[in-house]
């Protein structure tokens, strides 16, 4: 009898331990499986986050550029920790099976993680040009109040017609200035009839006003002898101005804008796939 349970004794502790083992082992197998999928599903955020905010931040919002930095680390780290492990996350690499699939979608990350760093490169220039273009917008509403007064005064006064035509002119130009501004970024990139039109129509606006206060022999203008008249237009002037300055900052940089457009481009091209094939991934897994 005690021989008995001296091998029941024996054989209890032996099934004790490994009952302890084989629960050790599955909860290590749950918890890295875990691990793994928590990597895909902050994977496959991080990825649509990043083709939003690289979109905020390229228009010059200055609180996209913290985001896009967060997301392409996070993803980057994540994605490369399922295929090579991270010991810091917690993330053990994914079996030779997953391998194949893990090939395809980390040259996108890396893509990705280099063009979010091409935008963040410039994001003085990006917030210059999204204020500059901002201002020109609010701005185009007051050159158009001035030169609308401009344009009545010179009818009320009967002016000669192409006084009159100069200050309609004005009137128009006002307008597209501001719609140009609205038009100069779109989900294509850089809009070069946007950009051709401001810089055009600036220089004729310019000439026009300058040719109406002072007067100017190449456009057959006298120059304003009414001193309302002259007051109108020498505000239109001072403002057109600080409007000029504004546009003048935008189309210097242009270069950079370019730059961080087609970093973007390529961040919202590969968005697409990525996500299938990080979907694709969590189903397997």
């Amino acid at each position: 009898v005690q021989q008995q349970q001296q091998i029941l004794l024996i054989g209890l502790a032996v099934s004790l331990v490994l009952l302890a083992a084989v629960a050790a082992f599955t909860l290590h197998s749950s918890d890295r499986v875990g691990q793994q999928m928590g990597a895909i599903g902050q994977s496959l955020m991080q990825s649509q986050r990043l083709a939003k905010s690289v979109s905020q931040a390229v228009v010059g919002n200055p609180q996209a550029f913290p985001d896009v930095q967060e997301s392409a680390s996070t993803l980057g780290r994540n994605v490369r920790g399922l295929k090579a492990g991270d010991d810091a996350l917690r993330i053990d690499a994914l079996d030779g099976g997953f391998q194949e699939e893990l090939d395809k979608i980390v040259p996108l990350v890396d893509r990705a993680d280099k063009s979010a760093a091409v935008v963040i490169a410039q994001q003085k220039v990006l917030t210059q040009i999204g204020a500059s273009l901002r201002q020109i917008n609010r701005q185009s509403g007051d050159l158009l109040e001035l030169a609308e007064s401009v344009a009545t005064l010179k009818l009320q006064q009967n002016a000669p017609a192409n006084e009159i035509s100069a200050a309609g002119q004005l009137v128009m130009l006002s307008q597209r200035i501001g719609k140009s501004s609205t038009e100069f970024l779109t989900i294509d990139g850089v809009s070069a009839e946007a950009v051709f039109l401001m810089g055009k129509d600036l220089n004729t606006f310019k000439d026009l006003a300058q040719g109406l206060l002072q007067g100017s022999g190449e456009l057959r203008l006298a120059g304003a002898r009414d001193p309302q008249v002259r007051q109108q237009l020498e505000a239109l002037i001072k403002l057109f101005e600080q409007t000029r300055t504004q546009a003048g900052a935008v189309l210097a940089n242009l270069q950079g804008l370019v730059t961080a457009r087609d970093a973007q481009n390529a961040i919202i091209n590969d968005s697409e796939p990525l996500r299938r094939s990080l979907e694709q991934l969590q189903q397997r897994v």
